[in-house]
């Protein structure tokens, strides 16, 4: 359903939200990392018969490592070359599962069974609405108390300027790479969320196009604030269906 539909890309583009909007390493890779999420799920879930609650935070996990990776060059580089690495990333990570067609069924895509919660199964789109929501209002919440951390003045100090904040004794290489670990970890769970949903997968849901379109709803949301993502996702979705 489109509640739902916006519901998961409210919880990516919180992480995408938190990377660019806080820290201000642009990343636009975002599908990639949703992709390492939904296809993480579905392999533990699927051929492994791992239950939902430890393929989802694997999922996480998985995106999150991914991301560490991919924003390593972020050190090194902003701006312009930053973008260039994470559309690397992108296109690096939808290689990877056309060709890995053994565990991830290349183009063909996969199936993925029904999430359940000990015998509880999410196998209506209203069951899926609470999971799907309940998460999304979590994630935004967690944004919002990040943002009054130490983490998150660390985050905006190197987002607006960051010598000054290195000079300050903020440790750059650490709090980039905690960015990356928790804007993708988000777009993880995300991805692993749209297996759920859609009940079968495949890299047409993860294009370049989505994710140059979440920088854009965060972008029109408003950058670096919690609202921003709710914002630019709900009205980007509706603008689509209508």
């Amino acid at each position: 359903s489109t509640v739902n539909g916006i519901g998961i890309i409210i919880v990516a583009a919180t992480g995408l939200n938190i990377l660019v909007g806080y820290c201000g390493q642009l990343s636009i890779g975002h599908a990639g990392f949703m992709a390492v999420g939904a296809y993480t799920s579905a392999i533990l879930s699927s051929k492994l018969g791992l239950p939902f609650p430890a393929a989802f935070i694997c999922s996480g996990l998985a995106a999150g490592a991914v991301g560490l990776v991919f924003g390593i060059p972020s050190v090194r580089v902003k701006g312009f070359y930053l973008a260039i690495t994470s559309i690397a990333a992108q296109f690096i990570i939808i290689w990877v599962i056309e060709h890995w067609t053994s565990l991830t069924g290349g183009p063909n895509g996969m199936s993925v069974p029904y999430a359940s919660v000990g015998g509880f199964i999410f196998d209506t789109e209203t069951k899926l609405f609470y999971l799907i929501i309940g998460i999304a209002v979590a994630v935004i919440f967690f944004a919002k108390n990040i943002a009054r951390t130490r983490v998150g003045r660390a985050f905006i100090a190197i987002r607006d300027n960051d010598l000054a904040a290195e000079v300050m004794g903020v440790n750059l290489f650490y709090y980039k790479m905690l960015a990356f670990f928790i804007g993708c970890f988000l777009a993880g769970i995300a991805g692993s969320l749209l297996a759920w949903e859609t009940g079968s997968i495949s890299v047409d849901h993860f294009t370049f196009m989505n994710s140059i379109l979440y920088v854009g709803m965060i972008i029109i949301g408003g950058l670096g604030h919690t609202l921003g993502p709710i914002l630019g996702v709900t009205l980007i979705q509706l603008l689509q269906v209508g």
